[in-house]
């Protein structure tokens, strides 16, 4: 009797330990639904800089950066012409800035790291979008913050119309055919915590989703190519080789 009982308590445990296994094999193919950062249209824009957590791996939150949300930063869209006013609202407990990456702005209103927004107050440039259509972004630039601000999260997409764009037929609906790809490679520790400053990347991340996926419509798509890392550059590609057009570049 003692070992039969001994003998059930091994295989017991054998069979946690399996079960376990498989659950971490699950978890490690499991794939995500891609998130889609939320659009923000119109003139006068309101970005709320917070902090937030996200759980990127289950059971682990991670405390991250967020404009709007706990993490990354809605998608700005606007259109040649328009004269906006963009109200950056630093709510963290450090300084940080907000650079227009690419967009044709004057030194006062580029958001470098001599535009530093202290904590708890509100930075708010205006300016007229001089740039032609295209896929740009905003991030903080500070001085020796950007990679720490952009790590935990702080980069959004900016997306600018114009009448020639508009008039090729392009797939235009945010979200749907028209789809942000925000690659960043990111080290987690042990704690699952985003590790800054260390080039042994553990995970890939699109839109903030790790294995990511897109259930796409059946219809030409384009998509909004962004590398959003700090010391990373990326080969894009389907696996099946089928054949892409790239129609711009900055």
């Amino acid at each position: 009797q003692h070992f039969h009982s001994k003998n059930n308590t091994y295989r017991m445990k054998l069979i946690s330990k399996i079960l376990f296994v498989l659950f971490l094999v699950q978890s490690v193919y499991a794939q995500n639904p891609l998130f889609i950062p939320p659009s923000l249209t119109g003139t006068n824009f309101n970005l709320d800089v917070q902090t937030g957590t996200q759980n990127f791996y289950p059971g682990n939150p991670t405390p991250t950066y967020g404009i709007n949300g706990p993490f990354l930063s809605p998608t700005i869209i606007v259109n040649k012409g328009d004269v906006v006013t963009l109200n950056v609202n630093n709510g963290l407990t450090v300084a940080t800035t907000m650079h227009w990456h690419g967009l044709h702005v004057a030194p006062s209103n580029d958001g470098g790291p001599h535009q530093s927004i202290a904590a708890g107050t509100t930075w708010s440039p205006s300016f007229e979008i001089l740039n032609n259509a295209g896929t740009f972004w905003y991030h903080p630039h500070g001085e020796g913050k950007t990679e720490l601000h952009v790590g935990k999260g702080l980069a959004g997409m900016f997306i600018i119309h114009d009448a020639i764009e508009q008039s090729l037929g392009l797939p235009q609906t945010y979200g749907v055919d028209d789809i942000p790809v925000i690659t960043q490679s990111k080290a987690f520790d042990v704690l699952q915590q985003i590790a800054i400053a260390d080039h042994m990347d553990t995970s890939i991340l699109v839109n903030g989703t790790i294995d990511a996926f897109y259930d796409a419509p059946a219809q030409v798509i384009r998509f909004r190519l962004l590398n959003g890392s700090s010391m990373r550059s990326f080969n894009y590609g389907f696996s099946n080789g089928m054949t892409f057009y790239q129609i711009a570049t900055d």
